[in-house]
């Protein structure tokens, strides 16, 4: 297993679990909440008192540190199951609290970083959900934390898009739930689509306004406004377009589970015969064992 040749500083931290558990399948990006230079960040995470580490940082201007080798597991996400198969990024601020912003040039070291952990580790795609489920993840997926701030999240799409782009991958479609988004990644205003119609079904129902027209399937300013305050009630970046943040709600908000069957335990003379959830299964056993049961028991789960 390699590191990364795009790299111009190296002090190893104490703090990792070596080697790593899991093939190399992710890429989880943090940002730093501060700007920190290369060196300051490799103080930090020399200090086993701070029980943390990453396993590649980048500052300001694009340059590239390294602090656990790719063979182990930094302790980076707060979850050992994430960061055993993720590789792990620190990204500098250019600007302290309001949105963290980054450079233009950490934003592009860190694409840069993106591509060359790809083509290393075999990742032919990576794949940005929103949640988890995906091969980009962030920080505040798996801990109660603000990382990687506002801006670096909202680029996080695009960081996909252009690491794809970069690999030689056509983009795609991507379904969530009854939602295809288009090839960019996001309904945009002006966009005509079936899907469209569905946002402005969910939207409508939830209470919003989706405008004079209703359910047309036109990507308008009227649509535009619901979906920023379909976006401000429950958190999400506010910009009014439904990517894979806003359409991955929606799927949670509307998706309905698999109602649970009830388990019926049937008991012949005491003795358990099976476990049914089909009603016409638990009056053939019945049928079955009538004649010569003294007692039959139905136990529901």
């Amino acid at each position: 297993m390699s590191n990364s040749p795009l790299v111009e500083y190296t002090k190893i931290s104490p703090n990792s679990s070596n080697p790593r558990k899991k093939k190399i399948k992710k890429i989880t990006i943090h940002h730093e909440a501060g700007i920190l230079s290369l060196q300051t960040l490799g103080a930090i995470f020399a200090r086993k008192s701070r029980k943390a580490s990453s396993n590649y940082g980048v500052d300001k201007n694009g340059r590239i540190g390294m602090y656990v080798e790719e063979k182990n597991r930094a302790w980076t996400s707060g979850s050992p199951s994430n960061d055993h198969q993720a590789i792990t990024i620190e990204v500098a601020n250019d600007r302290i609290g309001g949105n963290w912003s980054v450079s233009d040039k950490a934003l592009e070291g860190t694409i840069n970083l993106c591509v060359d952990i790809c083509k290393r580790n075999g990742i032919k795609k990576l794949v940005y959900t929103g949640d988890s489920r995906g091969n980009l993840t962030r920080h505040n997926m798996f801990q109660n934390t603000n990382c990687p701030g506002p801006y670096l999240q909202s680029k996080f799409p695009y960081i996909a898009r252009e690491v794809n782009k970069r690999l030689g991958y056509k983009s795609e479609q991507i379904t969530i739930g009854q939602i295809t988004l288009p090839k960019r990644g996001y309904f945009n205003k002006g966009d005509r689509a079936g899907s469209v119609k569905i946002i402005q079904k969910y939207l409508k129902e939830l209470g919003f306004n989706v405008g004079r027209y209703g359910v047309d399937g036109v990507y308008g300013s009227d649509t535009i406004k619901a979906v920023r305050q379909f976006q401000k009630k429950y958190k999400l970046k506010i910009d009014g377009s439904v990517g894979v943040e806003a359409a991955n709600k929606l799927k949670d908000i509307f998706q309905k589970p698999e109602p649970k069957k009830d388990i019926n335990r049937v008991y012949i003379n005491g003795k358990k015969v099976g476990s049914f959830a089909e009603e016409k299964n638990i009056i053939n056993q019945v049928k079955q064992n009538l004649n010569k049961a003294d007692k039959i028991e139905i136990i529901k789960k």
